[in-house]
């Protein structure tokens, strides 16, 4: 018998739960994110053709669990009193819905306009350079970085799938996922998806060019998560259990006999007041976003994501429009919100990529975003400003599926700026991996698998 690819051992990996109706499996999923809850919403949604035999238990470190709610929230005042943790991407996040934000950093012309621009500041004789506004979109704190071990092991592995490992046609790959995520949000036979209250606006994006592309859209993530949350509870309160305000402290190894192979028995979790609890689970999800590296690497499971910085600005404008606007030179965004202060339209800029571990709002960059709106958007006025670190992957495309070296471990992370657009359908995908179900899209270009199973 020829050996088996690295693919497809992993694909055969993802034991189908469909031939174990009888017993019920507990999964454990480690984030309660945009990623965390979609695993969930379409593992439970989807047992029930499979007698209802999965259980899952959702693990987060934030308290958002006492504020799950589907209420629709009337005024942006009213929004942001929910949310105190501004810096978690999933909280709170660029408003765009963008299905034609589909070309990864790593393509050859960002690399050009970009990268390259900002790996040849680092031998400006000026250095004042790195803090002009504008300066490459996407820029690099080589005096930080260059101490930073996990940046060496991310920068490998951008060489290896840029050149040498992923095929030309899987750097496009995100069209795919991107798509698929919005036809789950938009899927009229859900109808516990449909009940979510989130702010949908947006009809469309308005490109550099000027033209108007459709299919995108606007809503805040936050608002989504919340709501997700509340449904899920209620919807499924004997299957689904949220341990919320708990950080995972480590994994717990054991020997998988039956798959011949090391496995995780169990996860010890510490919450604020020093507890500690031991949750043993058949299966394990991580969708920590920028956590799921450190987990990874206690383990010594490749997971080559890292955290990048993006500008969040929301403004008011006299000009009421009703689509995305990309902003000038494609730096960014502009998202309009459903809200309304004083007759002004309400939008939420972001954009930028900036690899550096300060998590300061940088005026310059929030200075650029506002100029770039400006084009387009009339008698600007700032309401806040933010920044937070998105967890990009070496190839900028979402690390779903089953993790190297352990029978019963999945990821689900690694979505980058694009968390938003792609949340629902990255967790449909892995549930039909974890339930062995037929997946309406070919799970292949986002596999772990992708970045082998060598640890460095």
């Amino acid at each position: 018998m020829a050996p088996l690819t690295a693919t497809a051992a992993a694909l055969q990996k993802t034991a189908s739960l469909s031939k174990q109706p009888q017993q019920q499996q507990h999964i454990v999923i480690l984030g309660g994110g945009i990623a965390g809850l979609s695993t969930a919403r379409y593992l439970l949604g989807r047992t029930e053709q499979l007698q209802n035999n999965v259980k899952v238990t959702l693990i987060d470190r934030n308290n958002d669990d006492n504020n799950a709610s589907n209420a629709p929230v009337s005024s942006y005042e009213q929004q942001r009193a929910l949310y105190s943790h501004f810096s978690i991407p999933s909280r709170r996040n660029g408003n765009v819905l963008c299905p034609s934000l589909t070309i990864p950093w790593t393509t050859r012309s960002i690399f050009n306009e970009a990268i390259m621009p900002a790996i040849k500041s680092i031998f400006a004789m000026n250095s004042n350079t790195t803090q002009q506004a504008d300066r490459p979109a996407i820029t690099f704190d080589w005096k930080a970085l260059m101490s930073d071990k996990s940046m060496y092991s991310f920068a490998t592995h951008y060489v290896l799938q840029k050149w040498i490992y992923t095929p030309p046609q899987q750097h496009q790959s995100n069209k795919s996922i991107l798509h698929y995520s919005m036809k789950c949000l938009d899927d009229p036979s859900d109808a516990l998806v449909q009940s979510i209250h989130y702010g949908r606006f947006a009809k469309g994006t308005r490109l550099v060019d000027g033209t108007v592309v459709g299919g995108d859209s606007s809503g805040d993530i936050g608002l989504f998560c919340r709501g997700l949350l509340s449904r899920l509870k209620s919807e499924y309160e004997d299957r689904f259990i949220v341990r919320s305000g708990e950080n995972v402290e480590r994994l717990l190894l054991n020997r998988d006999e039956k798959q011949n192979a090391a496995a995780i028995s169990g996860v010890v979790t510490i919450d604020k007041n020093g507890n500690r609890s031991t949750i043993h689970a058949d299966r394990f999800v991580i969708a920590m976003g920028n956590d799921s590296r450190p987990l990874c690497d206690t383990i010594q499971v490749p997971c080559p994501i890292y955290p990048v910085k993006g500008h969040l600005v929301t403004i008011s404008s006299s000009v009421d429009c009703a689509h995305n606007i990309t902003l000038p030179n494609g730096i960014g965004y502009a998202a309009p919100m459903d809200y309304k202060v004083n007759d002004r339209r309400l939008y939420r800029l972001s954009g930028f990529v900036d690899f550096t571990p300060n998590k300061e709002p940088d005026q310059h960059r929030i200075d650029a975003l506002v100029n770039a709106a400006k084009v387009h958007l009339h008698d600007v006025e700032i309401i806040d400003a933010s920044a937070c670190h998105r967890p990009i992957s070496a190839d900028d495309r979402p690390i779903i599926g089953p993790a190297a070296k352990f029978s019963n471990l999945y990821l689900c992370t690694g979505f980058g700026s694009r968390g938003w657009s792609i949340g629902l359908g990255s967790g449909s995908l892995l549930a039909c991996l974890i339930l062995g179900l037929p997946s309406d899209i070919d799970p292949e270009p986002y596999l772990p698998c992708r970045f082998g199973t060598r640890y460095f």
